[in-house]
């Protein structure tokens, strides 16, 4: 222990401002008792000065100081990358060395902290988080052990003491790679996305020719060459809207530190650049309003809409030119543009004349090459000129009868509809259906087709709405004209909007509202792919999985689930673009593609062990950088100012920490003490001035 001035402290009795005041009082005081020479100013002071001082309470603490251990903090990479070759055991035996040559060594507290990480490794974001739990002024340096494939790297640091950095892995590393330059988000239909990529091999000369082979999401594959660390401007086709995906692969070479990377998934989202939709109503009804509000509300939709007005045999004198605000362009809409149309609507339409018969056979092989068409059927269907005596009849999904059922009913949504994402939206419980209002009107259809799908009924559970896949076309047929009592809310209304604006994206090949879809996800453990398959029909059988590696099939069967979904899970291991392929009890199949999007993650984009990208802040900190491989540095305990690293050793500060640990308390100035001082001070000072 010791007891110096250094170890004088005050412990006033009252608050500090409180003393400065009264201190201020006694000296304007004494200096007041001073002018009027007032007899006693002296020892009134001295007594002023001792009652003050026995207020701060001057006390002596024995006390001594421990030096206090520097801390460095040792970062681990354990990361994926860390995994490559040797990587692994030269952390660990780095590990030993450095607990081997501080152990004993009380100056030096060495705290090791793994940092994982699959996807990316982020040894930063553990720095701030480890200084943010230790007192600063301890800290001696930080230490890490990593291949140098740093994500979170900050442009400046400045920690106030040595960043050394010590690279696992070899410098002679080989690892091509195809890295994404310029993605492309959005692809119109119809046209191909563009992407920018680069083939990196540092092993060959820029612009040298490297194969790659392309896979498309039809399963064709076609071979490219890129040229090497240049790069490069390549494009896929944008075959339809939403997800378009594509995978690129280039051969491994020999002794390389990773193949993950020689593998690139191309993605984009196709959009339509307009939907094209011609409305043909026959004469004027309430309906018709319902469809054309529906269709000019989407910004996305080019709408042309022909209303035949009155029919050709009605006779009078009109001029022919007033008969229409322009003349029907049928030869241009039905020969010239047919194919440009997306879908193709027949709203209460009738055969009057207007049309020739022999145009609908055109929309009849527009459907079956890749078009679209519905038919809203009310009582005019069924009639001398309805569509139910001409060749579109044979295309409907369902066939009239011929009678028409007059009688209130409510639309229901039934099993199929509750599963297809057409009508599962606004099917409710079936439990607790939804109350909609109800229709009073509806042609009777039946259906024999398996393939056809109905989702709604209406009057005696007769088909509603049924939808039908034609070849590479859709068809669909709603067997009543007054769904426009839902758009007016009569009896409570129902989900019109909703409803049509569905069933016109699934007839114009939405992905996202087709029915049978799989998809897929990945197990937890990653060992196998999960296929879901929502299907409308015959039961599922089989699931499919191709091996992207090898071209291995791989099956597995699917079982029902509560939600009435089908289930398969296919053992399969390999990442990429892989493709999928359901089969059902009736030798039907649906196939899907499903995508590993973690196959290039930041942590195997570049698996190269490399110091360059920590070198910039490791020279900011004045620290030591350098390959296990090459040994370890000579590591020192060196004072703040002195340089803190050379070519072949490491410094760790020492620091002024220290722990301060209290003793006994003497008091300079007892109470008791003082007391008595004052006391004979006032006796000496009455004395003298009684006299």
């Amino acid at each position: 222990m010791t007891q110096d001035w250094q170890n004088l402290q005050i412990s006033p009795l009252l608050d500090i401002g409180i003393l400065q005041i009264l201190a201020v009082l006694c000296l304007i005081a004494v200096v007041v008792f001073a002018l009027f020479r007032l007899r006693g100013t002296i020892w009134r002071g001295v007594v002023m000065v001792l009652v003050l001082l026995a207020l701060l309470a001057p006390q002596f603490a024995d006390q001594d100081r421990e030096k206090l251990s520097d801390i460095v903090l040792v970062l681990v990479d354990r990361s994926a990358s860390q995994e490559i070759g040797d990587r692994s055991e030269q952390t660990d035996e780095t590990i030993k060395q450095l607990r081997d040559r501080f152990a004993g060594n009380d100056t030096i507290e060495l705290r090791f902290e793994d940092v994982t990480g699959q996807s990316d490794t982020r040894m930063f974001a553990v720095v701030d988080r480890l200084l943010g739990g230790i007192p600063r002024e301890r800290l001696g340096g930080i230490m890490m052990i990593t291949d140098g494939q740093v994500h979170d790297v900050p442009p400046r640091l400045d920690l106030g003491a040595p960043l050394h950095v010590l690279i696992t892995g070899h410098e002679d590393e080989h690892d091509r790679r195809l890295q994404i330059r310029q993605s492309a988000d959005y692809g119109i239909v119809g046209k191909d996305a563009e992407f920018m990529v680069e083939a990196i091999d540092h092993d060959l000369a820029k612009g040298t020719p490297i194969a790659v082979r392309m896979l498309l999401e039809d399963g064709t594959e076609k071979e490219i060459y890129l040229p090497a660390n240049e790069q490069h401007r390549i494009s896929i086709p944008v075959p339809h809207a939403g997800p378009v995906l594509a995978e690129l692969r280039m051969d491994e070479i020999e002794d390389e530190t990773d193949q993950t990377n020689n593998r690139l998934i191309l993605e984009t989202t196709g959009v339509r650049d307009r939907l094209r939709v011609l409305l043909l109503s026959g004469e004027p009804h309430p309906g018709e309003r319902a469809w054309r509000n529906l269709l000019r509300a989407d910004p996305g939709v080019d709408l042309v809409h022909f209303t035949i007005l009155r029919p050709p045999e009605k006779g009078d004198d009109t001029p022919i030119n007033e008969l229409a605000l322009i003349p029907f362009p049928i030869r241009d809409l039905f020969e010239v543009r047919l194919r440009q149309f997306d879908l193709i609507i027949f709203d209460r339409y009738q055969m009057r004349g207007v049309l020739p018969a022999h145009y609908l056979e055109k929309v009849v092989d527009y459907v079956k090459w890749g078009g679209a068409a519905l038919v809203v059927a009310g009582p005019e269907y069924i009639g001398a000129d309805g569509l139910s005596s001409t060749v579109l009849n044979d295309l409907m999904p369902a066939v009239a009868t011929g009678r028409i059922m007059e009688q209130p009913f409510v639309p229901r949504v039934n099993d199929a509809g509750r599963l297809h994402p057409v009508t599962a939206a606004i099917a409710g419980s079936p439990s607790t259906p939804p109350k909609w209002g109800r229709w009073y009107r509806q042609i009777e259809t039946r259906t024999s087709d398996p393939d056809v799908m109905t989702l709604m009924t209406g009057a005696d559970d007769m088909p509603l709405l049924t939808l039908q896949r034609v070849e590479e076309g859709r068809v669909a047929m709603l067997s009543s004209d007054q769904m426009w009592l839902w758009q007016r809310g009569h009896d409570g209304g129902g989900p019109v909007a909703e409803l049509l604006r569905r069933l016109s994206h699934w007839l114009m090949k939405e992905p996202a509202l087709d029915e049978n879809t799989i998809t897929t996800v990945r197990s937890a453990d990653g060992e196998s792919l999960i296929l879901n398959w929502r299907k409308i029909g015959a039961n599922p059988e089989i699931g499919s999985v191709i091996n992207p590696e090898t071209g291995e099939q791989v099956n597995a069967a699917f079982e029902k689930q509560p939600d009435q979904t089908w289930q398969a899970v296919v053992p399969m291991a390999e990442r990429g673009l892989i493709r999928v392929r359901g089969r059902d009890l009736s030798d039907r199949t649906q196939t899907a593609l499903h995508v590993d999007r973690d196959v290039l993650t930041a942590e195997s984009r570049n698996t190269n062990s490399t110091p360059e990208i920590l070198a910039g802040l490791v020279a900011q900190n004045d620290g030591y950088i350098g390959r296990i491989e090459n040994g370890l540095p000579d590591f020192r305990h060196i004072p703040s100012d002195r340089v803190r690293h050379g070519l072949n050793w490491a410094g760790f500060l020492e620091t002024d920490s220290y722990r301060t640990i209290v003793g006994g308390i003497t008091n300079l100035l007892p109470i008791p003490l003082i007391a008595l001082l004052i006391g004979a001070i006032c006796l000496v000072g009455w004395r003298v001035e009684s006299k």
